[in-house]
């Protein structure tokens, strides 16, 4: 009985994981050149401007999203779709989070963190 108890929670430890691995938040800072979305942390260098815009974008498991509850440094987005963006001042880190409800019940959470420095 007990061989069956932990094989069946290591089962259940990795279905959840896979889950919540397959998730996950992408940002960049914008500037003049073609910013490209990179996981879970953007950088920029961006000379004589004091702030900067941050885009952040929600990546789902594959499931169909619901919606998405922003939060910490992006909690200006409220409940919005899948993308956020705000102002972000320089050498200052801008951690974004997210819950993100899928159409079937389940959830995960996901954050991205953004910072740029103004090359002084």
């Amino acid at each position: 009985m007990k061989t069956i108890l932990i094989t069946t929670g290591i089962i259940l430890a990795s279905i959840f994981s896979a889950q919540a691995s397959a998730d996950q938040m992408e940002c960049y800072v914008d500037t003049q050149a073609y910013d490209q979305f990179t996981p879970n942390h953007c950088f920029a260098v961006i000379y004589g401007k004091r702030t900067a815009t941050a885009v952040f974008r929600v990546v789902g498991n594959g499931s169909d999203i619901d919606s998405v509850v922003w939060s910490n440094a992006a909690s200006s987005c409220g409940v919005s779709g899948t993308s956020c963006s705000f102002s972000i001042k320089s050498f200052k880190s801008n951690k974004a989070e997210a819950t993100v409800l899928y159409t079937d019940g389940t959830w995960s959470k996901v954050s991205a963190t953004a910072s740029f420095e103004d090359g002084h």
